[in-house]
């Protein structure tokens, strides 16, 4: 995420003739807990399509690789680099954002997949399309839903009960934690279920589903077919600003949602 937060502030600074600091009439800024917060320090993704199936290569803990491929039609979220006259163009991708059995499909036995901590690469930049945010996926965000209780004023650590993934090729992931203070985001879900229908009207999404994902609030629809079950996402326009217990950590930004009719936070900045 700072690669991509970086990106954006060097596209500014080019922007504004080698200035670092920018004014209201250079850049957008919002009222975040009483702070004035600048666009470029939250989150900036783009989306891209896969145009043909194309090759990733992904990294174990033992240092070895292999070859994965990227099905045609894969949505993932990343960006792209021209490049210079030293450099290539390539793409880098948020492997993570993708959903949990194809990053984990053919990976050696007690080996874990380091690719999935940050972003990775490819060479193929002209494999992806770019295309616009889907409906399933909220803006600023991975897409990572956490039901959580803390403080915004850094009395008490967050401690999470639960999360929804919302991949970024189409999957919700549903975990709930016995212990908040010791999670594991990337452990296998408990629920998994493909999205069949996205609708996004105003602030509220609509994510149309065959089966039932239990413990999400989800309401039944239909009696038959691939969209029986819809689960209701409303972004509540309420941003904070979080610091956490780290001494040479940088605040950090969070929106509201209610998921199902629970409340629900998403990490935005």
């Amino acid at each position: 995420m700072k690669l991509f937060k970086m990106a954006a502030l060097v596209a500014l600074v080019m922007t504004l003739g080698g200035l670092t600091y920018s004014t209201k009439a250079q850049a957008k800024s919002y009222m975040i807990s009483g702070h004035e917060v600048h666009d470029y320090i939250l989150n900036d993704f783009q989306y891209y399509k896969v145009k043909r199936a194309t090759p990733l290569m992904f990294l174990y803990s033992n240092n070895t690789t292999k070859k994965r491929i990227v099905p045609k039609g894969t949505v993932i979220i990343g960006r792209k680099y021209k490049g210079s006259s030293v450099e290539k163009p390539a793409i880098s991708i948020y492997l993570s954002q993708l959903d949990y059995s194809f990053l984990n499909k053919d990976r050696p036995k007690h080996l874990e997949l380091l690719s999935i901590s940050g972003t990775i690469s490819s060479s193929r930049p002209q494999d992806y399309q770019r295309i616009s945010r889907p409906a399933y996926l909220p803006a600023l965000s991975l897409g990572d839903f956490k039901q959580a209780k803390f403080s915004t004023d850094s009395t008490s650590e967050m401690k999470i009960y639960s999360q929804l993934r919302i991949t970024s090729n189409g999957f919700a992931e549903f975990s709930r934690f016995k212990n908040p203070n010791a999670i594991n985001g990337s452990q296998r879900p408990q629920f998994r279920q493909k999205i069949q229908k996205s609708t996004n009207k105003g602030n509220t999404r609509q994510l149309y589903f065959a089966k039932k994902i239990p413990g999400l609030g989800m309401k039944k629809v239909k009696q038959t077919g691939k969209l029986k079950y819809r689960l209701t996402i409303v972004n509540q326009h309420q941003p904070f600003r979080y610091n956490d217990h780290s001494e040479d950590s940088n605040p950090l930004f969070y929106s509201r949602y209610t998921v199902g009719g629970k409340k629900f936070i998403t990490q935005i900045g």
